[in-house]
This record gives C-alpha cells, structure tokens and sequence, in this order.
C-alpha cells in the first residue's frame, strides 16, 4: 500500500493539463451575471493548444456557423457564453483522456466515452431538478480525473479485474488509502470548483452518505447508472448504481420526466462523441 496524503495530491495533480485549471477558472467566471468577451478570452488564452481546439471546435459541424472563426475572440462572441463552456470541457476532457490507463487496463477513448455520456447525463438531470446544468455537465466529465492522477503515480500497478474485486473504488482504497473519486475531488477543491461539485464526485457511489450534498450525489449517480447502462460503463463500474424511486427522490428527478431527459442526453452524446477530432485539434 503505499497511502496518499492532500499535499501529494494536490502535488501530482500539477503535472495534470494545464487546461484542467481553465476550466476551473471559466467555470467561476461564467457564475458572474457580468462577466464579459475579454475576460473569456484571457482566461482561454492561457493554453495555447485548448485555444487553437476551442477555435476549430467552434469551427466544426458542431455548430454548423455559415463563416468560419478565425480568432478565438470571434469563436466566444458567435457561438455564445453557454456554449463556449461545452467547448472549453469537451476540449479538456479530451485532453485529459486521451491516454490508455495501464492501471486499469484501460483506452483513452473509453474513460472519454464515458465522460461525455455522464456529463450530458448529469446535466439533463440537473436541469429537470431545477439545478445548475452547466455545473453538472462538468463534474460528469471530471468525475474520473483521479483515475487518470493514480494511474500516473505508478503505472506498474494493476487492478486485478471484477472477478476478484467488483468495486474498483475498494481496490483503489486499499492500495492508496483514496478512492479515484476521492482523489478527483481534492482536485476539484484545489482548482476551487463549487463545494456542491466537489462533494457529489466524492461521494456518488454512496450519495446516502453524504446528506449536504446528497441530491447532487444522487444525480451524478443515476448519470453514470444510465451510462453504464448505454453500454459505457468502465471497469470496476459493474456494481452499485441504483436506479429506483429512492434514488430519484434523493436526486430530485420526477419520475415522469426521467426518460425525457435521458433522451435528450442521449442526442447531445451522440452529437459530441461523432466529432472528428482530426480536425479539432
């Protein structure tokens, strides 16, 4: 076992995308009513690569713009502050998730995959329990960040498989005294996300647990439930995830709106996951 402390962390979470602080810091601006172009822009303009994929993004048939955005001033000021933030996170998830996961036995794309299905999930879900939606569209593509951390703390390591230890959360436990979603929101905190995001990544697996944050918790929950039942769950996922009147109580989902939010996540997914990122970054 070899037991990781906060400043460590908070230490290897440095050598993480530089792109992962932006999203913090736009995540902040975008909550003032009176932020404006300029101060997105600078903010954005911070990593050079995340600038150059905001631009094509904007760009690309995601947007369907009749011209094309030569700036990323231009980029923010036609495709708008709310988009822009779908941008700026579908482009730092990718960033972030790009590389296979050894630990984990693990592809790039599939922890993407998943990212992007849970945060159009939990965004959706947000939006039917009159919740902050942007806010949930981010913590489902960030959820997973301590994965990536763990992974890179040493590599050698090897999750043995759901045979032998079906929660890979208890695995993670005993071989660093964290859990990846423990570890995903120290980052959080660090990069001075929302008390409310930190605490429904810390303790979705278990929202009960936790009754501050428990109808953020519980939503993360069933975002990652339907994911998996979309066929992108990730290894050491298999177990746990309800989806029953409990748990939609708990999140403040009416049930009668439950599939009409499903379905909604499920067209944006499938818009986001069929970009060509050949020609996004």
């Amino acid at each position: 076992m070899m037991t990781l402390g906060h400043d460590t962390i908070v230490s290897l979470g440095s050598r993480l995308p530089p792109s992962l602080g932006v999203l913090g810091r736009l995540q902040g601006l975008l909550e003032d009513a009176d932020v404006d172009l300029d101060e997105i822009v600078e903010v954005v303009n911070i990593d050079p690569s995340l600038t150059f994929q905001v631009i094509k993004l904007a760009n690309s048939a995601l947007f369907g713009l009749r011209s094309r955005c030569e700036s990323l001033d231009e980029a923010v000021a036609r495709v708008g502050f709310g988009d822009i933030h779908q941008i700026v996170g579908l482009a730092v998830a990718k960033h972030s998730f790009q590389g296979e996961l050894a630990v984990y036995s693990m592809a790039g794309g599939r922890l993407w995959e998943n990212a992007v299905a849970v945060a159009t999930l939990n965004a959706a879900f947000a939006e039917v329990a009159g919740a902050e939606p942007r806010n949930a569209y981010t913590v489902g593509l960030l959820r997973n960040i301590g994965k990536v951390l763990l992974n890179n703390h040493n590599p050698a390591l090897r999750y043995p498989g759901e045979a032998l230890v079906p929660d890979v959360q208890q695995w993670e436990k005993e071989q660093y005294g964290y859990s990846s979603s423990e570890v995903s929101a120290v980052l959080l905190d660090h990069w001075r996300f929302a008390p409310e995001m930190c605490g429904s990544v810390c303790s979705h697996r278990r929202p009960e647990d936790c009754p501050e944050f428990h109808a953020h918790a519980a939503r993360l929950h069933l975002a990652c439930c339907v994911a998996a039942e979309w066929g992108c769950h990730l290894t050491g996922e298999g177990v746990g995830w309800q989806r029953d009147a409990a748990m939609l109580g708990h999140a403040g989902v009416p049930e009668h709106q439950l599939e009409i939010a499903v379905a909604r996540a499920r067209e944006a997914f499938i818009k986001y996951s069929v970009i060509e990122w050949s020609d996004a970054s």
